[in-house]
């Protein structure tokens, strides 16, 4: 009986989505979102897709099982997204437009829940997007440790060297006055400079940290400041080309999934473009697009982005060759990602011994400058 009434409200969502709009359409503003909108993170988002695949396979009605979810959870973020979504569903409008009403996820997830309902496959369709979200959210958090410790370990040889400049150079100097001597000329301008900091801390603490507020502020909220970042990502010497690996590990998961779903190359190209969480890496994509409407070859538009490395584009040129270009897909996407796993773990494996080696010359330079002069007075008084 419920997979009776399952298979009813499915064809009356499905008339309803052809009758409002082909699968790559959306009337804007047919829905009211909710006045409290909640951004889901990737691992946030597969476990709601995960969700909502098994209520569509159990044969629950989806309010019904949204419903419940929404009472079973524990977290404050996904109770709040899943009384929204229970509200817009108690319409009987297709989950795609009430997701777009909520707002808890991208356009992408929008779109390829709308493919899944058009096509009759929306639980394949959300246990991809729960495995891509997944697989995701996994990577993300490993690039954060891998770059979270190192950014710690600097913050702490600064305040160390901060600490020396302040405390302990004063302290020599005046050991120093009282036999006759004084420190070296790189030891005063430091002393002098850590002076400065003692008598100006009132205004120059406040003043840095409105300067670092300022530039995060820049760096996250403002366009410039994102492109920037986006650059940066793809030119520095050591994260320039994981990060490159990481684009085309997210690149081919993401076509993967779309190819497989039966969506057309074009369609699949514009909706990883939104997914890249770069605008340099966006707008190259977008600009292979457009060479593909022209009539160039997929492989020489890859190639020209100067994005993804020439084994990638090699791969699936002879994936496409073989009728095989979604499964080449996923073994370049898994094979990179094992790939950005490794280069993680060297990375945090190399980067604490060099910054207690820099700590270790940063601070012996100091203490040396000071302690020959004072070894040079005790030795002439012996």
């Amino acid at each position: 009986m419920a997979i009776r009434r399952l298979d009813v409200y499915n064809d009356f969502i499905i008339r309803q989505l052809v009758r409002q709009h082909h699968i790559t359409g959306y009337q804007q503003g047919v829905f009211m979102a909710s006045e409290t909108r909640i951004r889901l993170e990737a691992g946030e988002l597969a476990w709601l897709c995960e969700q909502l695949a098994l209520i569509q396979r159990s044969g629950i009605l989806m309010p019904e099982g949204i419903e419940l979810l929404a009472e079973s959870t524990e977290t404050s973020r996904l109770k709040t997204v899943l009384d929204q979504l229970h509200q817009q569903i108690k319409k009987m409008i297709p989950l795609s437009d009430a997701m777009k009403a909520v707002g808890a996820g991208p356009d992408y997830l929008v779109r390829m829940i709308r493919i899944g309902e058009v096509s009759g496959n929306l639980d394949q369709i959300l246990s991809s997007l729960s495995d891509f979200y997944m697989r995701d959210s996994e990577l993300r958090k490993k690039v954060r440790s891998a770059l979270i410790y190192p950014i710690v370990l600097l913050f702490m040889m600064l305040a160390i060297i901060i600490l020396l400049i302040v405390r302990v150079l004063p302290v020599f100097n005046q050991i120093l006055a009282s036999f006759g001597g004084s420190l070296p000329r790189f030891s005063q301008g430091l002393m002098a400079f850590g002076l400065f900091l003692t008598h100006h801390a009132i205004w120059l603490i406040p003043l840095l940290a409105v300067l670092v507020i300022g530039i995060i502020l820049f760096l996250k909220h403002s366009k410039p400041g994102r492109r920037l970042i986006d650059k940066s990502k793809l030119r520095l010497p050591i994260q320039g080309p994981l990060y490159r690996r990481i684009y085309a590990s997210r690149f081919a998961t993401s076509m993967h999934y779309l190819l497989r779903s039966g969506v057309d190359l074009e369609e699949a190209m514009i909706m990883t473009e939104s997914i890249m969480d770069n605008s340099i890496v966006s707008e190259r994509i977008a600009g292979c697009r457009e060479q593909l409407r022209h009539g160039a070859d997929l492989f020489e538009a890859l190639r020209e982005t100067h994005l993804f490395p020439s084994l990638f584009v090699r791969m699936l040129a002879l994936g496409s060759r073989a009728g095989e270009l979604d499964q080449v897909m996923s073994k370049i996407a898994q094979a990179y990602e094992h790939e950005v796993n490794n280069r993680l773990t060297r990375f945090a494996s190399l980067i604490e011994p060099i910054l207690v080696l820099v700590l270790s010359v940063i601070v012996g330079a100091i203490l040396l400058t000071v302690m020959l002069p004072l070894i040079e007075i005790m030795s002439s008084i012996g």
